[in-house]
């Protein structure tokens, strides 16, 4: 739980930051991977037709991405478990002023809307092999949530350049390509 509140944290203080926050376990046996899994805690509460959609787009993508670096899904004991959450939060700003003419105060109000995407793999052990997050909020100029998600998944897989049943990083699967 106290690596989940520190993983929070910096994701807050990365603010407006242009990268994906990551942790990779230096420890991890790369090379002993070969199949995964994926799942989310979310999936299993009841969710708007827009939030499923938005899974449905996650998983797609997280597939493609692992189809790149050669991994197998399978659910029957897989080498790794890859969790994925969507976490998105709404809050208010409110400024006052003052005018120099009049006596009176305006205040000033505006919703922002936050969101970060989360992926973790873990092993067959519960022990954390790699994380990544991407701040969904520096995607703004696009309007659409497909593509949005679709360059979320990417540059957090630009952070995970390991093949199945490979020791060494393969650094082609460090480069972002930005979906059109």
């Amino acid at each position: 739980m106290n690596k989940w509140i520190t993983f929070v944290l910096l994701v807050t203080l990365a603010g407006c930051s242009q990268r994906v926050i990551t942790y990779s376990n230096p420890k991890a046996n790369y090379q002993g991977y070969e199949t995964y899994r994926m799942v989310s805690p979310k999936l299993d509460n009841k969710l708007s037709p827009e939030t499923s959609t938005a899974y449905e787009v996650i998983k797609e993508n997280i597939s493609r991405e692992m189809d790149r670096r050669n991994y197998i899904k399978s659910s029957v004991s897989p080498d790794l478990t890859l969790r994925y959450e969507l976490s998105s939060s709404t809050r208010v700003e409110t400024t006052t002023s003052q005018s120099f003419y009049y006596p009176t105060f305006q205040i000033n109000t505006r919703t922002i809307h936050e969101a970060v995407l989360l992926l973790e793999l873990f092993d067959e052990n519960k022990k954390l092999v790699w994380q990544g997050s991407y701040d969904l909020n520096q995607e703004r100029k696009e309007k659409r949530v497909r593509k949005v998600i679709e360059n979320a998944v990417a540059r957090i897989f630009t952070t995970y350049p390991y093949k199945a049943s490979e020791r060494n990083p393969d650094p082609l699967l460090t480069e972002f390509n930005k979906k059109e």
